[in-house]
């Protein structure tokens, strides 16, 4: 049983290139919420809200997180916890030998696809880089993938390639272009898609479970899965719950 609070959870995501952040509660995510650059605006998102207690998940740097933490204890005396891959939690096994080496948005992910979905699942997440774990029905995480995003391999292109205009758009096609910024936008979306899709094939009993910022550009191209976009905030609130559980008297 979740414990009950007097005023809400604050749950923040630390991502590479923003802080997304999020109310919640024993009982789900709340209305408010939003995105910030770095923590001064965050700072600025939060001058009228209260919270009793703060999630906190990062995949930055430890300086960036250490600039996070500085300031969201400026601002409140709420108890800051700062979530982790763990060996095991609620259920889900990591097969990590050193667990702590998976990146907490990954295990945050599939915290929330088991709490959310039942059976087998394969959750992919499709953002600065495409990542796909598998988990058994059992809770068992049976290995994963990783490789660069859409953008990622988009900028890397147009990094080395002064012909190639920088200002491209990355829209999700399959198409073959007639271009070559436009070669390169197909060739990028049909490298994620087809890795994608070649992973679904071979775990067709594992639900697919997908979230991140392109998440939208694969269900276009015809990928078919259960979309959470908010499902590392969600698994951040799944492992408070547990956490402060475990911690009441």
């Amino acid at each position: 049983m979740s414990v009950m609070v007097d005023t809400p959870w604050l749950l923040i995501d630390q991502g590479n290139t923003a802080i997304k952040w999020r109310m919640a509660g024993p009982d789900g995510l709340g209305a408010e919420g939003g995105v910030a650059r770095d923590p001064e605006a965050l700072r600025g998102c939060l001058k009228q809200l209260s919270w009793s207690a703060v999630g906190l998940s990062s995949v930055g740097s430890a300086e960036r997180l250490e600039g996070l933490h500085r300031t969201l204890s400026q601002i409140s005396k709420a108890p800051i916890l700062i979530a982790k891959a763990e060996d095991a939690c609620l259920g889900l096994r990591n097969s990590y030998a050193e667990p702590e080496h998976m990146g907490v948005d990954r295990w945050l992910a599939m915290l929330a696809a088991r709490d959310a979905v039942e059976g087998a699942l394969c959750v992919v997440d499709v953002g600065t880089a495409v990542t796909m774990d598998i988990v058994s029905a059992e809770g068992d995480h049976e290995g994963g993938y990783i490789l660069p995003g859409p953008q990622l391999m988009h900028r890397a292109l147009t990094a080395d390639t002064g012909r190639i205009r920088l200002d491209a758009e990355v829209t999700p096609t399959l198409a073959p272009g007639r271009s070559t910024a436009d070669c390169v936008n197909a060739g990028v979306w049909r490298a994620a898609y087809a890795a994608v899709q070649s992973v679904l094939i071979d775990h067709p009993i594992h639900q697919p479970v997908l979230t991140g910022g392109d998440a939208a550009g694969m269900l276009a191209l015809g990928v078919v899965a259960d979309h959470r976009p908010e499902l590392v905030l969600e698994g951040l609130r799944v492992w408070l719950s547990r956490t402060l559980d475990d911690s009441a008297p």
